[in-house]
């Protein structure tokens, strides 16, 4: 966490991963404690109340953003907004509670309450966003994991007489049904998705998207040489499409050639590095960067032979429902791809969509900070609450563009084509949509029409929070398509519409005088104060600080006594009982922890009897979590055919450079010597 201040009794919390930049506000009744002078008996838990107050925030923001089991991600926020209930009157009750409040162990057990508060704020990140599902569901089951924190949550909430937040039987039937529908759908999503997407290196491309700071002008973009780019074999006659000009790069590549137009001078000409990176995949344009042709700057991207879905149904008509839902179904996967890498395309409608030789719809690229102001043809797909300004864009914006776009490829028609400006932007914000009529009412046909009907509703819901998620429409639109592949001979696809007119933080630290608490209790060191401590090789105070922390189940400080124990540091070495801790501190994704819970395992093997693949296994979760020092390991194991792994320099190199995007002096090295390029942070 960075940059936690205070200001008018209000916390900011400035989360990058959560907002983009933007910063988050929580305006909470128990905040303005923190800015007026409190008593003496409250003071040591000023600290924690800033700690849940941030946690709590923070877990409301993931519920809002999630984009894979919101369920879950809700019946965690329940337990949340539940803490952050009984905090709020423990506090405006202080002075019926000071008995509490001097007593030690009640003290240490709302810390505890704070350290699972931290352990759900951590959960629900790691399930709610693609990249990270992929690598939880790895080593963790989500329900084994949910009810662990619930159950702990629970008794924690137990010893601090805090009953009323304490889970009842209505709650865990809620909880269990969530689970259920949550899991079931993430299930089956990865299952369809991962059958092409699997083939992409997206851990790296995801970490050199992060890596690549947009404002940042030593990011360059790919400059391509001229004479690679030839003339097509075979000619033909809308090879020029007004801007767009085709021609072969390296002789193998059918691409488009675009006019820039002093392409230097554009807003967003670093951040097509970004782009460059996230357009691999099989439903993105391909943009492979910049050249000059004919002594005129061109962006090179992919060429689409059949141009874009707007252009096929005004001019062929587009007579097959099944390829309709398929070119939608194509949408779906580049968006999910696209928001996995925190990208949203913010310009989703047919024309932006276009088709190549083999028939594969693929988003064009887009500006990654095009403006959203309201021109008159973009508001036709554009979400009501951004119509209105009232929110940040997100999934749930792309989710109602999808529905719109659904609803204009089976219709073969703008949205809204009858209306005014004016008329459409009142009709709209105030919950109209284009009416979903049918000439097509055969027997066979009423049941795909009801189920596309359901998809467009769901998918252009007025309440954001109605709008289905992208797995579930992912889900539902490749389901429609199978069951029109039973139907196929019995279908007619032809459709038309006849449309009506429309009527890691670190809190801040409080600063106050202990003595003044008459002994009653002694605040618990925090981690910082620990690792501090170590730094300034006070190990005594480190070590106290680590064992407060431990007893209390904190994930660091198991990390810190594990390391203290495996090392002999101030204490006498115990490398089983470090073993223990490095394997509880990983399992809480301490991500060092993983690694030294590795080597531990390495040179504990023999001893223990530690099957050797158990020690690759744990290596490679140790990579895939980013310890940089193991993805050099697994890097130099491919390159020289160790531990287990086959020989595989593509393999090698792509490990190496995950480690050099962390600034892994070694890796940097052994890409040199390879001849590879990498991008570096500042």
């Amino acid at each position: 966490m960075e940059n936690i201040k205070t200001r008018d009794n209000i916390i900011y919390v400035n989360k990058k991963y959560l907002t983009k930049n933007h910063e988050v506000t929580l305006n909470s009744n128990f905040i303005k404690i923190f800015d007026v002078n409190v008593e003496e008996f409250m003071k040591p838990f000023i600290p924690l109340f800033k700690e849940a107050a941030i946690s709590i925030t923070i877990i409301f923001h993931i519920y809002q953003l999630s984009q894979y089991n919101k369920r879950i991600c809700n019946s965690l926020l329940d337990r949340a907004k539940l803490a952050e209930f009984v905090i709020d009157q423990l506090i405006r009750r202080r002075k019926e509670n000071i008995k509490n409040f001097k007593n030690f162990t009640w003290y240490k057990s709302f810390e505890r309450l704070i350290e699972i508060l931290t352990k759900i704020k951590i959960f629900a990140e790691k399930i709610s966003q693609l990249h990270e599902i992929k690598k939880f569901l790895k080593v963790k089951n989500i329900k084994e994991r949910f009810e662990i924190l619930i159950n702990e949550y629970d008794n924690v909430m137990m010893d601090l007489n805090f009953n009323m937040a304490i889970t009842n039987e209505q709650q865990r039937k809620i909880d269990h049904e969530n689970l259920k529908d949550d899991l079931s759908e993430i299930k089956e999503f990865l299952e369809k998705f991962d059958s092409i997407e699997n083939k992409l290196k997206t851990s790296i491309i995801y970490e050199e998207v992060l890596n690549i700071r947009p404002n940042n002008k030593n990011v360059e973009v790919k400059n391509l040489d001229d004479i690679k780019l030839t003339k097509p074999r075979i000619i033909k006659d809308d090879d020029i499409r007004g801007r767009f000009i085709r021609k072969m790069y390296l002789n193998t590549n059918e691409v488009a050639c675009i006019k820039a137009y002093n392409y230097e001078s554009l807003p967003y000409y670093h951040n097509l590095a970004i782009y460059m990176k996230a357009t691999q995949s099989p439903n993105i344009i391909q943009f492979y960067g910049f050249a000059e042709l004919e002594d005129f700057p061109v962006m090179v991207s992919e060429w689409a032979e059949f141009g874009n879905l707007r252009n096929i149904y005004l001019r062929d008509g587009i007579t097959s429902l099944k390829l309709k839902l398929a070119y939608t179904l194509d949408v779906c996967r580049a968006i999910a791809y696209l928001n996995a890498l925190g990208i949203y395309h913010k310009e989703l409608q047919c024309s932006n969509v276009l088709v190549t030789a083999e028939n594969i719809a693929k988003l064009k690229f887009s500006s990654p900070i095009r403006s959203l102001s309201s021109t008159f043809e973009d508001v036709r797909w554009r979400a009501p609450e951004m119509i209105l300004n009232m929110k940040l864009y997100d999934q749930k914006c792309e989710i109602y563009s999808i529905g719109m776009l659904l609803w204009e490829l089976i219709f073969e028609r703008r949205p809204y084509e009858d209306m005014n400006f004016s008329m459409m932007i009142d009709y709209v914000t105030n919950g109209g949509r284009e009416k979903l009529q049918f000439d097509n009412n055969s027997s066979i046909m009423v049941n795909n029409q009801k189920s596309i009907k359901k998809i467009i509703k769901k998918a252009w819901s007025h309440d954001p929070d109605a709008r289905m998620s992208i797995s579930k429409l992912f889900i539902d639109l490749d389901t429609l398509i199978k069951s029109l592949d039973e139907d196929n001979n019995k279908v007619d696809n032809k459709m038309s519409l006849k449309l009506k007119n429309p009527s890691n933080y670190k809190s801040e630290v409080y600063k106050y005088d202990s003595k003044s608490i008459q002994n009653v209790i002694e605040p618990i060191l925090s981690i910082d104060i620990g690792i501090k401590a170590h730094r300034a090789k006070n190990y005594e105070k480190a070590w106290k600080c680590f064992k407060m922390q431990v007893e209390n189940q904190n994930a660091f400080g198991k990390y810190w006594m594990g390391y203290y124990l495996w090392e002999g540091i101030f204490v006498q070495k115990d490398r089983k009982a470090a073993l223990t801790l490095y394997k509880e501190a990983a399992d809480d994704f301490i991500v060092d922890a993983q690694y030294r819970y590795s080597c531990a395992l390495n040179k504990l093997s023999t001893e223990l009897r530690i099957n050797p693949k158990e020690i690759i296994k744990s290596l490679q979760l140790a990579a895939d979590y980013g310890s940089e020092k193991a993805q050099l390991l697994i890097g130099d194991a491919y390159l020289k055919a160790k531990l287990g792994y086959k020989k595989n320099l593509e393999m090698a190199i792509l490990w190496y450079r995950r480690a050099a995007l962390q600034n892994n002096k070694d890796a940097k090295e052994k890409l040199e010597k390879l001849g590879i390029e990498f991008l570096t942070r500042d």
